[in-house]
C-alpha cells in the first residue's frame, strides 16, 4: 500500500533562514523612495521648482514607486504651468498603468509571505482616474481639444469599471462633459451633463447646461424640468450658450494620506491595512470677484479626499482576502520550523514584517472645483480667493474677451495661473 504524502504550499518548503534573510531586505525597502519624499517636502513648502528638479531622473526612484513618480511629477509640472511637460509625464503614467494590468505572478507570490511593499504601486482607482483628469486639464489649457476628449473617454472607462469608487468625482465628470462640448459633440456633452445632474445632490450647477443642450437636440419634453434653473438673463444668451465663458480649474487644500492600522491575534497573527487621514479639515468654496459683465457663476466640486476613501473602501474585500491568505502563509512557515527558539525568531520577524502599504499620491489637492462664468466681450479682471492662506488670493488681470462663443481656461493653485482661449 502506497502512503500518500501531504502536499504543502511552496512556502512550507522554503528554508526559514532564507525567509529571514529575504525579510531583512524587504523590511529595509518598506518605504517610499527618498527622491519622492524630498520632492513632496519641497512642493508642500512652496518650492515647486525644486521639487521638479528633484524628480528630474526617474532612475533615482525605485521601480516599485515608478507610478507615484509619474503622478507626483506630472501634478507638480501642471501647477508650475509647464503643461506640455506635464502631459508627457502623465502619459508615462497611463502607459505604466496599462503595463501593470498584466499582473506579475512572481511579485504577487512574494507579497503573500512578505508585504505589499515588495509590489509595484498600482494606484487606487480614484488616483488612476485623476491621471486622466489632469491630462484633460492640460490638453484643454494648451488647446489640444481632441486629445482632451480622448482622455475623457479613457476616464469614462474608469467610471464604468469602478462606479462605486468614483461616483462622487463630480469635477472629472464635468470635465468630460466640457471635452465633448468643446469639440462640438453636443450629444455626448448632453449625456455626460445629464449623468452629472442626476448624480449630484443639487443639480443646479449643471442643470442649465442640460436644458440648453437638450433644447438644441430637440429633447424639449425630456429637459423641461431643468427650465427652472436657467437664469432669466445671461450675457448674450440664455444659459450662456452664445456667450464667451471663463472656465477655472481651482485646486484647494491637501488630499488625505494613508496611515497604518493593525489587528493582532494570538499567537503572532497580525492583520495590517491602511486608512486615510485627512489633512484638510474644512472646505470653503472658492470666492470669485469680478467687477462687471459676467453672468451667474456655477461651480462643480469634487471632495478628492472622499473619492479616495470611497476607492479604498471599494477594494476592502480583496484586501481582506489577501491579508487572510498572507496570515495563513506566515503561520505555515512558522510552524514548519522545528526548533523552538528558531520558530520564535521567525514569528517575531514575520510579525514585524507585516507592514501595511501606505503609499499614495500625496500631492493631490483636497478639493477640485470647475468654475464656469459667462462673460460679455471686453476687458475684465478676475480675483479668485481659494482660502489657502498666503498665496490663496489670486488676481487674473486684463482678460480680453472676444465676441462669440469662446472658452478661456485657467488653472488656479497657490498663485499659479495659465490661460488659453478656444473658438
Amino acid at each position: 500500500m502506497i502512503e500518500r504524502q501531504a502536499v504543502h504550499p511552496f512556502w512550507c518548503h522554503v528554508p526559514w533562514k532564507c525567509v529571514l534573510f529575504c525579510c531583512f531586505f524587504v523590511f529595509l525597502a518598506g518605504c517610499v523612495s527618498g527622491s519622492l519624499t524630498r520632492a513632496r517636502s519641497d512642493f508642500f513648502s512652496g518650492r515647486a521648482d525644486e521639487a521638479a528638479k528633484v524628480l528630474a531622473d526617474p532612475d533615482e526612484v525605485s521601480g516599485r514607486d515608478r507610478l507615484l513618480y509619474f503622478m507626483d511629477k506630472g501634478l507638480i509640472l501642471h501647477h508650475l504651468g509647464r503643461y506640455e511637460e506635464s502631459i508627457q509625464t502623465l502619459l508615462g503614467a497611463t502607459w505604466l498603468m496599462e503595463e501593470q494590468d498584466r499582473i506579475s505572478m512572481g511579485e504577487q507570490a512574494a507579497s503573500l509571505v512578505t508585504t505589499e511593499w515588495v509590489t509595484e504601486y498600482k494606484g487606487e482607482y480614484a488616483e488612476r482616474l485623476m491621471v486622466h483628469t489632469y491630462l484633460m486639464m492640460n490638453y484643454l489649457i494648451t488647446g489640444h481639444y481632441e486629445d482632451a476628449l480622448v482622455e475623457g473617454k479613457q476616464a469614462l472607462k474608469v467610471f464604468d469599471r469602478h462606479p462605486d469608487a468614483c461616483r462622487n468625482d463630480y469635477f472629472t465628470r464635468a470635465l468630460i462633459a466640457q471635452c465633448f462640448e468643446i469639440v462640438g459633440d453636443i450629444n455626448g456633452a448632453y449625456i455626460e451633463y445629464k449623468k452629472l445632474a442626476n448624480a449630484m445632490p443639487d443639480p443646479s450647477p449643471v442643470a442649465a447646461r442640460v436644458y440648453s443642450l437638450g433644447m438644441q437636440l430637440g429633447f424639449d419634453d425630456e429637459v423641461e424640468s431643468y427650465r427652472q434653473y436657467v437664469p432669466e438673463a445671461e450675457p448674450n444668451g440664455a444659459g450662456g450658450q452664445k456667450s464667451a465663458e471663463l472656465v477655472l480649474f481651482v485646486s484647494q487644500g491637501l488630499s488625505p494620506v494613508k496611515i497604518p492600522q493593525n489587528i493582532v491575534l494570538p499567537p503572532s497573527i497580525r492583520f495590517s491595512f491602511s486608512t486615510y487621514l485627512d489633512r484638510s479639515h474644512y472646505y470653503h468654496p472658492p470666492e470669485i470677484i469680478m467687477a462687471s459683465g459676467s453672468g451667474e457663476v456655477r461651480m462643480v466640486t469634487s471632495d478628492v479626499g472622499q473619492v479616495l476613501k470611497d476607492s479604498l473602501q471599494d477594494r476592502l474585500a480583496q484586501i481582506l482576502i489577501k491579508e487572510t491568505a498572507r496570515a495563513a502563509a506566515k503561520e505555515a512557515i512558522a510552524q514548519s520550523v522545528k526548533d523552538d527558539d528558531a520558530e520564535l525568531l521567525v514569528r517575531i520577524v514575520l510579525f514585524l514584517l507585516e507592514q501595511p502599504d501606505t503609499r499614495c499620491w500625496e500631492t493631490l489637492p483636497g478639493y477640485l472645483t470647475l468654475v464656469r462664468i459667462p462673460v460679455s466681450p471686453g476687458q475684465h479682471q478676475l480675483t479668485v480667493n481659494t482660502f489657502d492662506g498666503p498665496g490663496g488670493s489670486v488676481t487674473i488681470p486684463d482678460i480680453n474677451i472676444n465676441s462669440g462663443p469662446q472658452f478661456y481656461f485657467y488653472s488656479v493653485f497657490s498663485g499659479s495661473i495659465t490661460t488659453t482661449a478656444a473658438d
